[in-house]
């Protein structure tokens, strides 16, 4: 569960919070709670909240009986706790109230009765990234949870653990479980969820061809070698697969990979010309690193790949390779359903980027691009579907030329600076694609809630300061869980 950077302020002040009891955990949940309302077709939100703000939009699309008619659903807040010490039983029932991403990083272990609670809490991920241990008991409870669950530092998980987690639809994150039983990888391949087992460096053969049926997203970031039995099991796949630090590649074990349908992430692989026309025979997204180089040979072997192609490392292009990957094809021969991601490149010349506009497989993106000069967006502006992610700010000039192609889609979720006129110049394309704090206001908006961020945030310090007050009286607490 990934935090984002609008909601710094409060993870700071929430994350002094080291004890609750059941009455200042309902508090908090309180404090935290957003319910979304219906304005004909749009939702109401503000933009001054701090707490809404972080959620970016995202929604869960549940009611209580209490909620008035006009809440559809609540928004996914993030809710840190990461030095809470003891974690009672009513103290989880009610921070499972909280509709949202949970983050309780400090205990190291939980009692059964808690796991329970906790299964019930919706809307958003659990982080229990410090736990070291799982009951079989406490692992079925939380197969019942019904979001992302993380777990990073779990080293202990037996195989009726492994069966409990099983039963989970989200997303596991179990990073440091360096060993895993032959039970234990069928277990948690019967989930459907994004699996991350990043503590694995060793990937034998029969773990394989147990994980090959794991249908989500399989996250493998500590192999760094593969067996060609592995290789087989896993190029049989379908579904994302991350093999990130795999440092080469034998020709047999490149082909056999290669039969894998689904985003194929070897960010860490050296391209040779074996790989290269292996790789490219590949069917879905495919990411590869080419920081050791790359000859326009390899290149054009692995823009022949049938999907989206993410190349990483490239940081420069000349007129020759512009021209090669401009060349890709659409998924399926098929115009614009395919992509390109060049997101390192950081500089390129107006020759360059016309040779690029002319590129029709799908989305072009180039996120390095800081700087957008007016002869490179003049030639760039003409792609049908960009991306310049990267680029902070414009000049009322470079605005003025990104506005001249009404029907293509243009994405700038960088943009930081840019004058009152070149913003209304942007804003006035249907197909820019601005940051939230640039769109243009409307309806979806509402008045700042009355307490204010201040206020807020004094609610949680006093929480706190009462919850030190418990543990300087009582001393600190002798367990974690």
């Amino acid at each position: 569960m990934a935090s984002t950077g609008s909601d710094a302020s409060l993870r700071k002040h929430t994350s002094t919070i080291r004890h609750l009891d059941a009455a200042r955990a309902r508090e908090i949940v309180t404090l935290f709670r957003r319910p979304a309302e219906a304005d004909g077709p749009r939702l109401v939100y503000d933009p001054d909240d701090p707490v809404e703000s972080a959620t970016y939009g995202w929604l869960h699309l549940d009611r209580s009986c209490d909620d008035s008619p006009a809440v559809v659903a609540h928004y996914k807040t993030h809710l840190y706790l990461h030095e809470l010490l003891r974690l009672p039983v009513s103290v989880a029932r009610e921070l499972a109230r909280h509709r949202g991403h949970l983050y309780l990083d400090k205990l190291t272990g939980i009692t059964d009765a808690v796991a329970t609670e906790l299964s019930k809490h919706r809307g958003g991920g659990l982080s229990l990234n410090n736990l070291r241990h799982l009951s079989p008991t406490a692992a079925r409870a939380l197969g019942r949870h019904d979001g992302e669950l993380s777990f990073k530092r779990l080293t202990r998980l037996d195989d009726a653990g492994a069966l409990g987690l099983a039963r989970h639809a989200g997303e596991h994150d179990l990073d440091r479980r360096e060993r895993l039983s032959t039970v234990g990888a069928a277990a948690l391949a019967r989930n459907r969820g994004d699996l991350h087992l990043d503590g694995l460096e060793v990937l034998p053969a029969r773990l394989a061809r147990h994980l090959a049926g794991h249908g989500g997203r399989l996250h493998l970031h500590g192999v760094r070698r593969l067996s060609n039995a592995a290789a087989e099991a896993l190029g049989g796949r379908e579904g994302l697969l991350c093999l990130r630090s795999v440092e080469s590649l034998t020709p047999r074990q490149a082909r056999l990979l290669a039969r894998h349908r689904g985003a194929l992430l070897l960010d860490g692989v050296a391209i040779d010309d074996a790989t290269a026309a292996c790789l490219g025979t590949h069917v879905g997204s495919l990411a590869v690193n080419v920081t050791r180089g790359i000859t326009p040979g390899r290149l054009e072997a692995l823009v022949r790949h049938d999907g989206q192609l993410l190349l990483k490392g490239l940081k420069r292009l000349d007129e020759r390779e512009a021209r090669i990957l401009a060349s890709q094809r659409g998924t399926h021969g098929i115009v614009g359903l395919s992509g390109l991601f060049l997101d390192d490149v950081e500089r390129i010349t107006p020759s360059v980027a016309a040779i690029l506009a002319a590129h029709r497989a799908g989305g072009l993106s180039l996120g390095g691009l800081a700087v957008l000069t007016e002869d490179v967006a003049t030639e760039l502006v003409k792609h049908p579907l960009l991306a310049l992610d990267g680029v902070a700010s414009v000049t009322d000039r470079v605005a003025t030329i990104l506005a001249r192609f009404p029907e293509a889609t243009l994405s700038l979720q960088g943009l930081r600076r840019v004058s009152p006129w070149g913003l209304a110049m942007l804003r006035s394309h249907p197909g820019v694609e601005l940051p939230d704090r640039l769109r243009e206001p409307g309806g979806h908006t509402k008045p700042a809630r009355a307490a204010g961020p201040q206020a807020l945030i004094d609610a949680i310090e006093r929480i706190a300061r009462e919850g030190e007050a418990v543990l300087e009286k009582g001393g600190p607490p002798k367990k974690t869980h």
